[in-house]
């Protein structure tokens, strides 16, 4: 009787752990089969992106009036925003799209620039439409190589099988195709001509010496063991990459978790600061609430070696929630010096870090003292605007300058604005308007 009972519940436990495995695997593929569907979407759309910023570039070389002109350029820039949007959600390495990406955003920041430089009643020289037409040309080879991949996509290979737990090796293989023709693509997206223009963008910027970088030279071995201690967890093995150096000059390190995917970390040759952190690794379940995940990221900040910071901008994607620190000197935000730390919601694992414009612009500042009180700075702000919050803030403006100005946040109709009002002289300086998307809002 007894041995019987030991079969009978020998059995029972077989049957609940055969029913909990089915359940486990019914799971794995409906997340697999979920994480297809995304990564198809994001990938889709970016080639719709491209598709329709080559044909909107194509329609402005036989634009003849700034009436048609504007609109023309402001589809651009939403397409090259939407663009590299999705292009970050593909599961692919950052070395192999940081030059595509890095053109999407200058394409969309050039066709602001030249919304501006039309609304004011210019019309566009010979030398922009030179320029859009070697932009235009890039655009035509960088959508002809997205639909050899969306071909490849199509005749069964699966973008989901980077992220697929258990593949492996079918993970690496996909991986290697992809990111093979990626890196090819982007290769050859380093050659699109250089634009200069007043933006946030500007390569004129982007030549100016590093204000924050300290220290002397540094080797690559030490690079790499700066990247191990800062990202301070178990490595099984590293590999050196070339990163796309263009603001600050830096070595590329790729280290390897025991079973867990790439984290991409670079490190400035001078001084051997880290720049710049990429954690490839998916979040599947949120866990902590935005305001712990922001203490996350405050110890994070303290810890490297960044005091005094504030958070002054969230926005939560895909399991992760990244915000925007700026140091806060005698109560004064400066905005030049921005940190963004991208916090994981099922642990509090930081999984993406970029100091650029900090090291770019960081420097012993003497501000001057505001010559308007915060009363008289509003009074120069429309009337229309219902203002929530005042701050006296250090904004970054076109060719390199920087101004004390009082930051207005206020709403209007719905929409929520940012207004910046020169402390010094009373100009209106900058007009921010908050814009709603799926993944959270951004400051425009």
């Amino acid at each position: 009787m007894i041995k019987r009972g030991f079969t009978a519940l020998a059995l029972i436990l077989v049957l609940i752990l055969g029913a909990w495995g089915y359940r486990q695997y019914i799971e794995k593929i409906s997340y697999h089969r979920y994480l297809q569907a995304q990564y198809d979407r994001s990938f889709y759309q970016l080639v719709s992106n491209v598709e329709n910023i080559e044909t909107s570039m194509g329609k402005l070389m036989v634009a003849s009036s700034n009436k048609t002109t504007i609109p023309i350029l402001d589809e651009i820039w939403r397409e090259a925003f939407s663009g590299q949007e999705h292009l970050n959600q593909l599961p692919i390495g950052q070395p192999e799209i940081d030059n595509t990406s890095k053109f999407l955003t200058q394409i969309g920041d050039y066709a602001y620039s030249l919304t501006k430089k039309a609304a004011a009643g210019q019309e566009l020289s010979q030398q922009d439409l030179e320029t859009i037409t070697k932009l235009h040309n890039y655009a035509v080879f960088l959508g002809k190589n997205l639909q050899d991949l969306r071909k490849k996509i199509q005749g069964g290979y699966e973008l989901g099988n980077l992220r697929k737990q258990g593949s492996q090796k079918m993970a690496q293989v996909d991986s290697k195709i992809l990111n093979v023709k990626m890196n090819s693509v982007n290769q050859t997206m380093t050659n699109y001509p250089t634009l200069i223009y007043d933006g946030p963008f500007s390569e004129n910027l982007a030549k100016a010496a590093p204000k924050g970088l300290t220290g002397s030279e540094i080797s690559y071995d030490r690079a790499v063991q700066i990247a191990r201690d800062f990202y301070g967890k178990a490595i099984e093995s590293e590999n050196k990459y070339s990163p796309n150096n263009g603001k600050i000059k830096a070595y590329g390190v790729e280290l390897k978790s025991p079973g867990k995917l790439s984290v991409y970390i670079n490190v400035s040759r001078k001084g051997g600061h880290v720049v710049w952190l990429m954690d490839q690794r998916t979040v599947s379940k949120v866990n902590i609430s935005p305001s712990q995940a922001l203490q996350y990221a405050k110890k994070f900040l303290e810890k490297h070696g960044f005091a005094n910071m504030e958070s002054t901008y969230s926005m939560k994607a895909d399991g992760s929630i990244q915000f925007n620190f700026v140091p806060v000197q005698n109560e004064v935000y400066l905005y030049p010096d921005i940190v963004k730390v991208k916090v994981a919601l099922d642990n509090g694992d930081i999984i993406g870090f970029d100091a650029t414009a900090y090291y770019m612009n960081h420097t012993d500042r003497k501000l001057e003292k505001p010559k308007l009180t915060a009363k008289e700075a509003e009074e120069k702000v429309s009337k229309n605007l219902k203002i929530e919050d005042i701050k006296l803030t250090l904004i970054p403006l076109e060719g390199g300058r920087e101004v004390l100005a009082y930051e207005f946040k206020g709403t209007y109709k719905g929409d929520t604005f940012y207004v910046y009002i020169n402390a010094l002289n009373g100009n209106e300086e900058k007009i921010l308007k908050v814009i709603k998307t799926e993944h959270g809002d951004l400051t425009m």
